[in-house]
């Protein structure tokens, strides 16, 4: 199968949400598993590879529990970022996703680079760059946004999640892209 393809698939199961009461269906865990099993399968002299592959054991572990803890819940008193276990907990999971989304680009940066393919080369680049950039501005400002009033952190949060999602989603576009190319290249 093509590792991209398990990319795709799980960094999609990591994207999606369903939750059965505390349980949730689709665990991030295994998404992860299927990233580190993809990464297994592939060249180990890309760039990054390393990195990514400690990386997503890391997280795959480290998930497990979340499948089975929920969602940080909100509170009376309205939106509170709080210093609560599971807050910290679900935080440091995005926090590590981001090393492993990290190490990821550089793994596709070089397997472009390897396969000459600079147009797709260029498009990781480039989303790397505003993907990193944006999640580095959302984890710095997120720590300020229990000083702001709940009719400011609503609408911001909001905005945030929306860009966080689009930029997953053009992630998961870029790997269907890298996918696309591996297949020509396995046909040929």
């Amino acid at each position: 199968m093509n590792p991209f393809h398990r990319i795709f698939g799980g960094l999609l199961l990591v994207l999606i949400d369903i939750h059965f009461g505390q349980i949730e269906v689709l665990a991030d865990f295994i998404g992860y598993l299927l990233v580190l099993s993809a990464l297994n399968g592939m060249d180990g002299n890309l760039k990054g590879m390393k990195g990514a592959r400690s990386t997503a054991l890391i997280i795959s572990v480290t998930a497990i529990p979340q499948s089975f803890l929920g969602q940080p819940a909100g509170t009376n008193e309205g939106v509170n970022i709080g210093f609560d276990p599971l807050t910290i907990y679900h935080q440091s999971l995005g926090l590590i996703k981001l090393v492993l989304i990290f190490y990821l680009f550089y793994v596709l940066i070089d397997w472009a680079k390897k396969k000459e393919d600079e147009d797709l080369e260029r498009r990781t680049q480039k989303l790397f760059r505003v993907y990193v950039t944006t999640h580095i501005i959302y984890y710095a400002l997120l720590p300020f946004s229990m000083n702001l009033s709940e009719n400011m952190a609503i609408p911001l949060f909001i905005v945030g999640i929306a860009v966080v999602i689009i930029l997953e989603i053009m992630l998961l576009v870029l790997i269907r892209a890298f996918h696309n190319e591996h297949h020509k290249i396995a046909l040929y």
